[in-house]
């Protein structure tokens, strides 16, 4: 009976390690896009976006190119986060991008924020956080290592209503340095909504909208719609 019983136990204890040891694998997932967009005048876009998520660490890299009529808009951001595990609710975030519009005629600009997170709520169709950090810019990257700093506040509402869903995105940048001379307050606030439908395996249809709004009047506002293809996809890595 022990060789019976010894085989069973190994069995149980190996099943079970197997099992723990695949919860605790990150998942990584991968999106692509194409469609047109609109800046003044409308043109093509272009989207790549890779995302990991294990236990509690979150990290995510979006590129983003939009381009027609002699304007383009060119993104890049990466994000991590960290939740606390003795308060789940609450997450503190670094996020580092790149951007280029030659619609404000914005050279490229690299911004930075670090800061705090918390769930509001988190129910399974639906979850609002929130987000406060300190930021600054370098409004031209590559000439000029002036930096403008800012308090920034965020509200991300994200909900999923059977094959669709909706992101709707609330970001306020306050200038907290003085401003320089000659050049306007950079202080702006900026808003997005992207909805999602399901169409067919991995695929999604996606209408957005993005628009900065600066509180100088002698800052370009930038605002784009889109309208894309895109597509959705697990990917088999274990790192």
């Amino acid at each position: 009976m022990r060789g019976p019983l010894y085989f069973a136990l190994t069995l149980f204890v190996s099943t079970l390690l197997s099992q723990e040891q695949a919860e605790n694998l990150p998942k990584w997932t991968h999106y692509t896009r194409a469609g047109t967009a609109q800046l003044n005048e409308w043109g093509g876009l272009g989207f790549y976006r890779i995302k990991r998520v294990k236990k509690t660490t979150f990290h995510d890299v979006r590129i983003l190119g939009i381009s027609g009529a002699g304007e383009t808009l060119l993104t890049g951001r990466f994000k991590s986060s960290q939740k606390y595990e003795a308060f789940p609710k609450l997450y503190r975030f670094s996020v580092a991008s790149l951007r280029k519009s030659s619609a404000s005629g914005l050279n490229i600009r690299y911004h930075y924020n670090q800061g705090f997170g918390a769930f509001i709520f988190n129910l399974p169709s639906t979850h609002l956080t929130t987000e406060t950090a300190l930021a600054y810019d370098m409004s031209d990257y590559l000439n000029d290592t002036r930096k403008t700093s800012y308090l920034k506040g965020a509200l991300f509402w994200d909900i999923d209503i059977a094959r669709t869903s909706l992101a709707l995105d609330f970001e306020y940048f306050y200038q907290i340095s003085d401003p320089v001379l000659g050049q306007p307050v950079q202080s702006r606030y900026e808003l997005s909504a992207e909805l999602n439908v399901h169409i067919l395996k991995d695929v999604y249809l996606i209408l957005g909208y993005e628009e900065e709004f600066y509180q100088s009047k002698d800052i370009v506002n930038v605002r784009s719609l889109y309208l894309a293809a895109g597509f959705k996809k697990p990917l088999a890595l274990t790192f």
